[in-house]
């Protein structure tokens, strides 16, 4: 799970909410996901005994496949959604879907309205890098800029950053990758 440094608290619900908001924000869905959430959380809360059920629908996994099923449909909720929730039964966790719930809604809430810019990066950020990166996101930008960073070694050496949907990747990896499927493409021969 990608630390962006939100202060959330570190409850089990709260980390799987935390898991989907890095993968709804990864594809710039995060509304899209908070939106469906809600119609999901209404419906759960709609349902008589819901906690009894949920429980029920994690210890029989039958019960609860086919449960995640009819409301995927009838719900009509996306694909992310969709895997989300079957990852909540596969771990026995569907009856903390109203907490996961409100938990994704905190983190949406708090970065609305903000520029936050997530930043990952090969080494070390060192102070200078931070201060040049600013001021250069500012200069395109505008306003108060606001970035979380973490360190991803698997880079190998540049950087990735991510505002909303968009991504610009600057990283050696990505240029090592482009560079060896321009090779595949060509007439090259071994």
């Amino acid at each position: 799970m990608v630390d962006w440094g939100f202060r959330v608290e570190n409850s089990i619900a709260n980390k799987y909410a935390k898991s989907l908001y890095d993968v709804s924000v990864s594809i710039g869905i995060e509304k899209g996901i908070a939106d469906q959430l809600k119609i999901l959380k209404d419906f759960i809360l709609s349902m008589a005994n819901y906690e009894k059920n949920l429980k029920k629908y994690s210890l029989i996994s039958q019960y609860g496949e086919v449960f995640i099923s009819q409301i995927k449909d009838e719900l009509k909720l996306s694909k992310e959604v969709g895997n989300f929730l079957t990852l909540l039964l596969k771990n026995k966790r569907l009856p903390l879907i109203v907490e996961m719930c409100d938990a994704y809604f905190s983190l949406v809430s708090a970065v609305k309205g903000r520029k936050v810019f997530f930043i990952t990066h090969a080494t070390d950020f060192l102070s200078s890098d931070k201060k040049h990166l600013t001021d250069a996101l500012h200069k395109i930008f505008g306003g108060k800029i606001e970035y979380v960073s973490r360190r991803d070694p698997s880079l190998i050496g540049g950087i990735k950053i991510q505002f909303r949907s968009k991504i610009l990747d600057y990283s050696v990896k990505s240029k090592l990758t482009r560079l060896q499927s321009a090779i595949r493409g060509s007439s090259y021969e071994n």
